[in-house]
C-alpha cells in the first residue's frame, strides 16, 4: 500500500492507499475524501478543492503547495521483520 505526505503550512497532507484503487485524503486526523487515484486525491489539493476550508482559502495566495503527486513525499511502509 502507497502512503503520500505532503507538509503544508496548516499541517500534514496524507494520501493513503486503502485497497486496490481507493485511496483516501486526509489531513492530521481528519478524512477529507476517498478517491480512485492517488493522482485524483493530489489534484484536489493542487486546485484546492478539498473542502477544507483551511486549505482552500489559500487558492491564489501560496506560491508554494503541491502541483501534482510528482511534489508529495512517498512514505516507505517498513514490512514487519521476522
Amino acid at each position: 500500500m502507497h502512503t503520500y505526505r505532503y507538509n503544508s503550512p496548516i499541517g500534514s497532507f496524507e494520501i493513503r492507499q486503502v485497497g486496490h484503487l481507493m485511496y483516501e485524503l486526509w489531513i492530521e486526523e481528519e478524512m477529507l475524501g476517498s478517491y480512485d487515484s492517488a493522482e485524483s486525491a493530489a489534484t484536489d489539493v493542487a486546485n484546492f478543492d478539498t473542502d477544507y476550508i483551511e486549505w482552500d482559502r489559500f487558492e491564489n495566495e501560496l506560491e508554494n503547495f503541491p502541483k501534482d503527486l510528482g511534489d508529495w513525499t512517498e512514505m516507505n511502509e517498513e514490512s514487519p521483520q521476522y
